[in-house]
């Protein structure tokens, strides 16, 4: 995993956006609308942290601005984003002046996603076939990574975050397997209720 020092502009969100992950933003704060004019000028990337009851996280992931959707006379802006890779909040700055926007020094790792073990692509195609969920073709998730199945997985802000905080590739499989397992053993009881209830 390699480690790198830069500075990102800042657009906390009370949602996180895992790396792979596509999302569409309707920029209507000033501040906002400023940052993303400057990044799209400038063709940079910014972070989106965790924001959650007024508490900025320490993680966050990087994104870029992939696509312009509308620009509105007002200055208000639909733009769509993808996650690139996740940061660790080093030093934040609430205003970066004389810009509008904050910023932070972050710690950004380059990972190896790419997972290669079975256990958990088994695990997860099992789960699916569970679920009985005909929207996910199983012969795409071979070779994917583990942000893939997060997504596929529907996580919540919190376990996302969760993800993205684990140092390594291993820590973040264990953590997909254990919730798979929590998932299907969900799924098994409520197929029992039902049952139980067709029964009486």
């Amino acid at each position: 995993m390699v480690h790198k020092l830069i500075t990102l502009p800042m657009f906390p969100l009370n949602t996180v956006i895992i790396p792979g992950e596509v999302r569409t933003l309707h920029v209507f704060e000033d501040k906002y609308q400023e940052l993303v004019a400057d990044c799209i000028a400038n063709q940079a990337n910014f972070g989106i942290p965790y924001i959650k009851g007024g508490q900025i996280s320490e993680y966050g992931v990087e994104v870029s601005i992939t696509k312009i959707l509308q620009q509105y006379p007002d200055g208000e802006i639909d733009i769509e984003i993808k996650g690139i890779q996740p940061f660790k909040i080093i030093k934040y700055t609430k205003i970066l002046k004389p810009k509008l926007y904050g910023a932070a020094n972050i710690e950004e790792y380059e990972e190896d996603v790419a997972s290669n073990r079975y256990k958990l692509f088994r695990s997860f195609k099992q789960f699916i076939k569970q679920a009985k969920n005909q929207e996910i073709p199983l012969e795409n998730l071979t070779n994917v990574s583990v942000y893939k199945v997060a997504h596929l997985l529907d996580l919540t802000n919190d376990e996302k975050l969760q993800l993205i905080a684990f140092d390594n590739l291993k820590e973040k499989e264990d953590f997909l397997i254990a919730k798979i397992k929590l998932y299907t053993h969900a799924l098994k009881l409520e197929k029992e209720l039902r049952s139980n209830f067709r029964m009486n």
